[in-house]
Parts: C-alpha cells; structure tokens; sequence
C-alpha cells in the first residue's frame, strides 16, 4: 500500500566527495564504520547529501526502492498502513542509523513501510543499483548491513514484549528509556535532557495505549522525580536508573 504520491524528496540532492566524508561526524558509528579504506573510497563517489524537512517522506510504502541512506543528525519514523487507511508507527530511526534493509542480497525491492522525517534530516544519500552492486561486491558491507538487520529484529522482538506483557507504565517507562539511550549515544551525556521525537498521540500509537494514559504516565513519572520536564516535548533532566528500574526489563 502506498501511503502518498510518488516521492519525489530526493530530487536535487548534492554530490559528497572524499574529504566530506573524511571530516563526517558519524562515520565511526554508521554503516561506513565498519569499512576499509578502499570499500570507503569506492562508497564516496556515490554518496550524496540530503536536507529533508520534518513532514517530508524519504520512501513510501508498497513503492520500489530506489535509495538507501545514513542518518547524519535527525529523527525518522517507520510507519505501516493497512488497507483500510489505517496507519501505526512501527518504528524509529535517529543520527548514525541506516534507511533500507532492502539493500541485502535477495532482499525484496519494494519499501515495507514509508519512512518519514519526524524533524530535519541530513541524510547521507546512496543510489540503490551501484550501492547494492558495491555491497554484492564486498563481503564487508555485507556483514555490517547483515548485523544491523539482526540488531534491528532484536528490537522488533523487544517491542513485541513491550506491546504484549507490559503495563502502561512499563511501556512508557520503556519507550523514554529507549529515546534517552538512543540520544545519549549521539552525544546526550547521562542525565541531561532531551526532546522526545513524538508527540503524546503519537507515542501512545507506537506503544499501544491512548494518548490520556500515555500523559497521565509522564505525569506519574515526573512526580516520582524521574523526570523533569519544562516544555511538552523537552524532559530536561532523567535519572536514568530510576527510569530503568521501572521498565520491567
């Protein structure tokens, strides 16, 4: 199913040559990380960089895939339709993480879901037909690719948990841990703040609840001093120990 017209985001995007990619802030943490010097120099020449605005979509569900790219700083959401027009966030990708695990061997060509920009994205773009030729041709990319994938069904199974067994407060507990530490690895220190990438109504789709039990969750935590909050959407200080022990993990 596709969720909107054809995309056209990725139109006019800029060719990234071999010293941008020298200088790129998440080159040790993305997908490149894990290549050689050589595999870097033949990836550079494809590379293109990409500003896409929050509410724009990077692929579409249901349509072909036709490039794959890395996150340099934002916040995406995967989501799936069904038939009937509904929609669920299924998913969310920040700084260093890779858009398109359709870029395995064998893999299916067509999106399973849309992938869109919940703030500005910088993407690092990659062509699908010389990246997949690229990947086809060097064992390593494969692998790095493979282990994103098996972090990424380890996740899913993670989320099936959370949708499945755990209360309400448990689930959020889980989902704003699951940011913090997301952001903390992209140069959030511990226990400093940070804004939440969705919005109550949204949140409480990812997680299967409604958006009253989600904000009365939040409010359950800031009360116990678990977190601290100065805007809707900006917890400006967690204890995250305390936000931990109560994820049910």
């Amino acid at each position: 199913m596709t969720l909107a017209p054809p995309n056209s985001a990725l139109a006019g995007v800029g060719l990234t040559d071999a010293s941008y990619c020298a200088t790129c802030g998440i080159r040790r943490t993305s997908l490149c990380g894990a290549l050689t010097v050589e595999e870097m120099s033949l990836l550079s020449p494809i590379a293109r960089h990409k500003r896409l605005p929050a509410g724009q979509t990077f692929s579409f569900q249901g349509e072909e895939s036709t490039a794959f790219a890395n996150i340099e700083a934002g916040v995406a959401k995967l989501v799936r339709g069904a038939a009937d027009g509904r929609t669920q966030i299924v998913g969310l990708l920040f700084q260093s993480d890779f858009l398109g695990s359709a870029a395995l061997p064998q893999a299916p060509n067509e999106e399973p879901h849309s992938i869109i920009a919940v703030s500005d994205l910088d993407l690092c773009v990659f062509p699908r037909k010389p990246f997949e030729t690229l990947v086809a041709d060097h064992p390593t990319m494969e692998n790095a690719l493979l282990r994103r994938c098996v972090s990424e069904l380890n996740l899913a199974r993670d989320w099936m948990v959370l949708l499945g067994r755990k209360t309400a407060g448990e689930r959020v507990a889980s989902f704003l841990y699951y940011v913090a530490q997301k952001l903390q690895g992209r140069g959030c220190q511990p226990g400093e703040g940070f804004d939440l990438p969705l919005d109550r109504s949204e949140i409480a789709d990812y997680i299967g609840l409604t958006t009253e039990t989600v904000s009365r969750q939040i409010t359950n935590l800031r009360k116990a001093r678990v977190i601290e909050l100065s805007t809707a959407r900006h917890i400006c200080r967690v204890d995250m120990e305390a936000l931990k022990a109560r994820t049910g993990f």
